[in-house]
């Protein structure tokens, strides 16, 4: 797997599908943007209920719409302390192209 320049590994959409039940998706983006469309199982979790609920050990995917905001995101997480930090590279623009399903409304 690629390496960023932000020390999270990049994961592709097909490499994010065939580890989804493994990883706690993280969805960075606001909670319109969120509502109306994320990757089935991601989160939407604010920065102090990552810290005080998530374990260091916990393997973490970040996402956003484009894999922007989601990079800067995965690279907080690994200043955190967090060591198993993955970016969906692409973003959620990048999963819907590959024909992945999204999940609508605000439950994970």
């Amino acid at each position: 797997m690629p390496q960023s320049s932000l020390n999270s590994i990049l994961l592709t959409p097909a490499q994010l599908q065939s580890r989804q039940k493994r990883l706690l998706i993280i969805d960075v983006r606001g909670w319109l943007e969120y509502m109306m469309g994320h990757i089935p199982g991601a989160q939407r979790l604010n920065r102090d209920r990552i810290l005080k609920d998530i374990p260091k050990d916990q393997a973490i995917a970040v996402t956003c719409l484009s894999g922007h905001r989601s990079a800067i995101a995965a690279q907080w997480l690994i200043t955190q302390g967090y060591h198993q930090v993955y970016n969906l590279q692409g973003g959620l623009m990048a999963w819907q192209s590959n024909g992945y399903a999204v999940q609508r409304g605000n439950r994970p």
